[in-house]
């Protein structure tokens, strides 16, 4: 990205939204942890609904003795609609928290705002829930008739996903040569869809596009949602295992071949359509079990290599569920999705639980693999409660109940089809389905108790991002690379190198990297490292004055709060005529040295930012030296040339009558000498020749001279 798009994307993070911004922290890792606390509440939301719902399909009476307080409770399909949206929302707004964690460990900086990440997602769940009112004030209105309200409605979504393109693409462009993670491919692909899609249903809606209408439904429900999954599960997988992704064709396969297919969940009847376009659609259908295969496969291998692992990690154990369990459904969702498209339509209610416990099983792994990985991550602390116990009752309780409710629903077809009226003989599906249910609501609610916990009661953990390595090996073969492109592919510092073998001989034949084998070459010489101009020139300034790093930095902190903040730091350049730059450049210098990551600078930080600076280039203190009479300078130096000469000429200190006077020929020094040591030096001389050691560094000089 230029600068000036740069700036412009800077001005609308953080500008354009006004005093709204200023309501949340730049702290490192905030957006994404905003992002998923808001998807557990929906989650927990779509939990009760969905068990509702499903006690609701067994008993269709069941909650009406609530019609006293003006319940009027429909045939369930405003509730089918609630938990859609819910659970939709769910996984979207955990998801995105869990690829923003796994986008800035892998480009090594924070979000460009995070600040206006959380804004977004408090944002987005505010539109839900008004889009949802407005369906429950008027709910067929809204769906046949509000297309100008759709419209607008789609729209803002698009500004919303908008601002959240721009924060990730200005946060990718922080990441320097390296290439490209995959978890960031995902997010940015499936943020430009979206995006596309907001915009095609808007379009739809107001010129009565049907088609459009439908694409737009597709690519939210089918593209959008599967493509975080992808991006979350191979990061997790891959960093839980320490393994490299197994195979980089399966996740270009995996990547692109989304974008172009139909995946066949939500699939909606194309009753307008010609023969051509239904074969058309079919076959895209069917292609777009590929990536879905593809991406189970490559997932599955990758764990292979340290499976241990992911059985001691509640998240990689959701990701590995939701990995194996997933090409099921797929399976499931093409053949009952391709009737209810292209078909008769009398699958239509078993197309329906499929793509409803998809949500809930697939979906909720997957955000289950979020919360317990990467929100420990972007929080700082250790995962605390029951997470493990949340993982295996949404794995069982969601396999065993769709289970009972597609047996519940083939029956039922099965016996409408005979022509057979009482239906009773099949509501034990229904009971014991809403019953095995109860399984993914209990684990839901444990995994939002454990994300609580985490945040309040979670052991603090030192950030290891940039230090320690997703990957503990890596095959390098013929090629060539760099260093930081290694880093950008989570090579770290500890991680193995294996030079010399092909791809094919690497272990689980998977190498995503290629790298010449140059690289074990002893002779290699390091390119120096590149500082900030500015910070060098302050560098410079600084040893020219003879100032030291603590003076400056008392005289920068106005406040004396022992932190020096962005405005503070930004007036000092400023008024040492150093450089006066804007607030988002001095935003890229306070990072540059911000150690703790908390957007201020103490002592410590900029100590050793600018002793770095000063030693690479080799630039020299000139400490600051009191003005003394011309007599008293060349008295100094003369003295100075005589314990030069004394040095030179004696290989042994002169020993004098007693010990007192031979101790004080040793120490002795000129005061020249004794102003160019620091004090502690000068309270060893004190301590070697008997004197006080209270007192300035002044007094010491005097003492000393004076003994």
């Amino acid at each position: 990205m230029s600068v000036p798009l740069r700036q412009f994307g800077m001005f609308l993070l953080t500008k354009a939204a006004g005093p709204a911004a200023d309501l949340f922290q730049e702290r490192e890792g905030s957006g994404a942890k905003t992002w998923m606390q808001t998807g557990v509440f929906w989650l927990v939301l779509a939990s009760v609904g969905g068990f509702l719902s499903a006690w609701h399909k067994y008993d269709a009476s069941a909650l009406d003795s609530l019609s006293n307080i003006g319940w009027g409770y429909d045939d369930g399909s405003a509730l089918m609609y609630f938990n859609e949206v819910a659970m939709s929302t769910a996984i979207f707004a955990i998801l995105i928290g869990g690829i923003l964690v796994a986008h800035t460990r892998t480009t090594g900086a924070k979000l460009a705002s995070e600040a206006n990440a959380s804004m977004i997602a408090m944002a987005w769940t505010a539109q839900v829930l008004v889009g949802l009112v407005l369906c429950v004030l008027d709910y067929w209105e809204w769906l046949e008739y509000g297309a100008r309200e759709a419209a607008l409605y789609g729209l803002v979504s698009a500004m919303l996903v908008l601002s959240l393109l721009v924060n990730s693409l200005i946060t990718l462009g922080d990441r320097g040569n390296s290439p490209i993670s995959v978890p960031s491919w995902f997010l940015i692909l499936a943020l430009f869809v979206l995006i596309f899609s907001r915009i095609a249903l808007a379009l739809g809606e107001l010129l009565g596009w049907t088609g459009t209408v439908w694409v737009a439904d597709a690519i939210a429900s089918g593209w959008v949602l599967l493509a975080l999954m992808f991006g979350v599960g191979y990061h997790v997988l891959s960093h839980v295992t320490g393994q490299p992704i197994w195979s980089g064709s399966l996740t270009k396969a995996s990547m692109f071949l989304l974008f172009v297919t139909v995946p066949p969940f939500f699939l909606a009847e194309s009753n307008n359509a010609d023969n051509l376009a239904h074969s058309v659609g079919a076959i895209l259908v069917t292609m777009g079990l590929m990536p879905i295969l593809a991406a189970s496969a490559n997932m599955l291998a990758t764990i292979r290599g340290n499976a241990s692992a992911v059985v001691d990690s509640p998240g990689a154990t959701a990701a590995a569920g939701a990995a194996i369990l997933l090409p099921i459904f797929a399976i499931l969702g093409y053949f009952t999705g391709l009737n209810v498209m292209v078909g008769d339509g009398s699958l239509a209610n078993v197309a329906q639980t499929v793509n409803s416990s998809y949500l809930y099983v697939i979906g909720g792994l997957f955000a289950l693999a979020a919360l317990f990985h990467s929100y420990p991550l972007a929080a700082g602390k250790s995962l605390t409660g029951s997470a493990s116990g949340a993982t295996w009752m949404v794995i069982g309780g969601g396999l065993f109940s769709t289970v009972l409710f597609l047996m519940g629903e083939w029956s039922e077809n099965a016996l409408v089809e005979a022509e057979v009226e009482d239906m009773s003989s099949i509501s034990g599906f229904a009971l014991t389905g809403a019953f095995a249910f109860y399984g993914v609501v209990i684990g839901f609610i444990l995994a939002a108790n454990s994300v609580v916990k985490t945040l309040l009661f979670g052991n603090v953990k030192v950030s290891d991002t940039g230090a320690t390595s997703d990957i503990s090996t890596y095959n390098l073969v013929e090629g060539s690379t760099s260093i930081r492109a290694l880093f950008g592919r989570g090579v770290g510092i500890d991680t193995t190198l294996i030079i010399g073998e092909s791809e094919e001989e690497g272990v689980g034949g998977a190498s995503i990297i290629e790298v010449s084998s140059d690289l074990h070459n002893d002779e290699v010489e390091e390119a120096p490292e590149e500082f900030d101009k500015d910070l060098v020139t302050l560098t410079e300034w600084l040893c020219g004055r003879g100032t030291t790093t603590a003076q400056f930095f008392s005289w920068a902190d106005v406040d004396n709060s022992g932190e020096i903040d962005m405005f503070e730091f930004a007036n000092a350049l400023r008024v040492a005529d150093i450089a006066d730059l804007p607030p988002w450049d001095i935003e890229e210098l306070v990072k540059v040295m911000d150690i703790n990551s908390d957007g201020r600078i103490n002592l410590p930080e900029l100590d050793i930012a600018l002793l770095k600076i000063r030693n690479a280039l080799e630039i020299e203190f000139v400490p600051y030296v009191e003005e003394t009479d011309v007599e008293e300078e060349n008295a100094e130096e003369a003295l100075d040339e005589e314990l030069v000469e004394s040095e030179e000429t004696d290989d042994e200190p002169v020993e004098s009558e007693d010990e007192g006077t031979a101790e004080k020929t040793e120490v002795s020094h000129s005061e020249a000498e004794l102003k160019r040591m620091k004090k502690a030096e000068l309270v060893e001389i004190a301590e070697s020749m008997g004197l006080d050691t209270d007192g300035t560094k002044a007094v010491l000089i005097d003492r000393i001279t004076k003994a």
